[in-house]
């Protein structure tokens, strides 16, 4: 441990009871002493001069904001679930011990603190001693031993996570009175009763040490596992006498690993979470994309959007209350391994493709009756309702099934794409050889190949040879297909290849089922017939 104390602050004696004091073994996630933690997380000690005063800064306002925010979001749907009562009590509850907290946190005395974006413990003797110089000894460990405890909590691999203040104080002071009752402090007796006189969150600490010493040994977990599953406006909540802590997410299992799920509310429901390790995206609660139920569509985008989490999610997590209205999520379902909550009523996962447990459908993106897409490993793939493959997982695109049961596939190539088709058994039926492809009509379709226009049929046998030479060429519709020449004018052709209307005007040539369409020349609308006669 590094003290900087240029005023020489503390006596000899004060500065070597610090010592001596983070060199006393205490075991804590792989840490063997207080001392342990600050060297390998690099922490300082710095003792400063003063008697600083607390400011409430916003914080406050925010987490009633958000409280707020929550609360309304409960009262709307109460009258559909009845069961959200005892949480909107909850919430309120929240909202009233915010207002009455944040005054008596104000005439708290800082007698030190720690500096996450520093890295630094500052400790302030002069306010320990205008607080009582008879206890001195008594403050500076303890209050030490505390932020040291939220040093510890900043460690690699939470630091990211937000702070927060209602859980994260008292579990400091928890933190603080396992810590000298483990190391057998002569002072934890006054600390204790220090703690339990708070009158507000940090009071808490010492209720967490009692459940602790009642046998509440899964406390020590939780400090160890605390930030990376807590909201940052989190509180914790006393009933029966008891603090109960948040469990906002829970351990989940991705491929065999488990993964701790941060789970965030968009609203109540659903909630979601994201896991950067792994690249899992969890969903839990009730989605829905609804013109009448706007804040989820402003929320799902707000969060999956703009924030882009759907772009680099390599894994799904359904959590047990996920229920799905719509296709909201079968493209996605359809693109990454899926891992459903083996509580979820309504799904399951077969092979990483959930499906529903009333018949077994697969819940992802369908190409026709029976057929769906499955994108692994960066390729698209058909399997069928039984979830065996039809083709490879080979294609970059997968259109639908037409109704004469073929399906559009594309490869994409370094100099370009590459379409054909595939039919039900998977074959490539048209060869995945020509630079585009349209639909068919009538088993017909126009492609190009080698930069050239032609007409090929279903069975991939060519109708109208591939020299067609237009910069651009449409499919065929109602028995005609349009082009453009180098010019930038449009003509037709017939289904045979034989142009029956030159190059000479400026718009699309669409004929309807009875052979008209409205064209455009030299600035004049008009009607033309297939045989490019006007009629207007």
């Amino acid at each position: 441990m590094k003290i900087s104390d240029n005023l020489n602050l503390l006596t000899p004696a004060q500065k070597s009871l610090l010592e001596q004091s983070v060199s006393i073994p205490f075991m804590m996630d792989g840490f063997k002493s207080l001392d342990d933690i600050l060297t390998k997380l690099k922490v300082d000690v710095h003792i400063e001069p003063g008697k600083p005063t607390r400011s409430v800064d916003d914080y406050y306002e925010k987490a009633m904001e958000h409280w707020q925010k929550v609360l309304q979001q409960i009262k709307e749907r109460i009258r559909e679930d009845k069961s959200l009562e005892e949480e909107y009590s909850k919430i309120l509850k929240r909202i009233k011990r915010l207002s009455t907290e944040q005054n008596t946190h104000s005439l708290m005395r800082i007698l030190g603190l720690y500096d996450s974006q520093k890295n630094i413990i500052i400790l302030y003797p002069e306010a320990m001693a205008d607080a009582d110089t008879s206890k001195m000894d008594e403050y500076l460990v303890s209050t030490f031993a505390h932020e040291v405890m939220h040093a510890y909590f900043n460690r690699p691999g939470h630091e990211h996570f937000p702070y927060a203040m209602f859980v994260e104080e008292p579990l400091a002071e928890f933190g603080m009175l396992l810590y000298m009752y483990e190391t057998h402090s002569p002072y934890y007796d006054w600390v204790y009763g220090n703690v339990s006189s708070k009158k507000c969150c940090y009071g808490y600490g010492a209720n967490i040490m009692d459940q602790y010493l009642g046998g509440g040994k899964s406390l020590r977990k939780y400090i160890e596992e605390y930030k990376i599953f807590i909201g940052e406006y989190e509180m914790l909540d006393e009933m029966n006498g008891n603090v109960s802590l948040p469990m906002a997410g829970s351990s989940v299992n991705i491929g065999g690993k488990p993964i701790m799920a941060k789970w965030t509310p968009v609203c109540i429901p659903p909630t979601y979470f994201w896991d950067d390790t792994t690249k899992t995206l969890g969903l839990d609660g009730v989605w829905c994309f609804d013109m009448h139920m706007c804040d989820y569509e402003i929320e799902m985008q707000f969060h999956m959007h703009f924030h882009r989490i759907v772009n680099c999610v390599e894994q799904v997590y359904i959590g047990k209350d996920f229920v799905r209205h719509n296709d909201l999520f079968e493209e996605l379902f359809s693109s990454v391994p899926v891992t459903v909550c083996h509580q979820n009523k309504e799904l399951t996962s077969f092979n990483g493709i959930p499906v529903l447990k009333e018949d077994n459908t697969p819940v992802i993106k369908s190409c026709s009756d029976g057929c769906y897409e499955l994108k692994r490993n960066g390729k698209y793939g058909i399997i069928d309702s039984n979830l065996k493959n039809i083709t490879p997982f080979k294609y970059d695109s997968i259109w639908s099934f037409n109704d004469n049961g073929l399906c559009r596939v594309r490869i994409d190539m370094p100099d370009g794409y590459k379409y054909g088709y595939v039919n039900a058994k998977g074959e490539e039926q048209i060869a995945v050889k020509y630079d585009h492809i349209y639909s068919f009509e009538n088993g017909l379709s126009v492609a190009k190949l080698n930069g050239f226009y032609g007409i090929i049929n279903e069975k991939d046998e060519v109708v109208a040879p591939f020299n067609l030479d237009y910069p651009d060429m449409r499919g065929l519709r109602n028995g005609y297909a349009t082009m453009k020449d180098y010019n930038g004018k449009w003509g037709a052709i017939d289904a045979k290849g034989q142009v029956v209307i030159p190059c000479e005007y400026d718009s699309l040539i669409v004929f309807d089922e009875s052979g008209v369409d409205t064209v455009s020349k030299d600035g004049e609308e008009f009607l033309i017939n297939t045989k490019g006669e006007r009629l207007s």
